[in-house]
């Protein structure tokens, strides 16, 4: 498991949720050099992977409701 997956993944008070700004369900995080995860952001479980950030970007997009 990567170093950084475990604190991607714990719990933490969202400093958004304060401020009324609603994250999108599913957000693109940089996981290494031209890799990139696609994040659920309400369970941190990672639903896909691309290596360009604009492909990762438009899959995030493709799998909003």
């Amino acid at each position: 498991m990567h170093e950084n997956t475990k604190i991607r993944r714990e719990e933490k008070n969202d400093p958004y949720a304060k401020l009324g700004i609603n994250l999108p369900r599913f957000i693109v995080i940089p996981a290494g050099v031209n890799f990139f995860h696609i994040m659920e952001s309400a369970t941190g479980r990672i639903k896909g992977f691309r290596r360009l950030h604009l492909e990762a970007c438009l899959l995030a997009k493709s799998l909003e409701p």
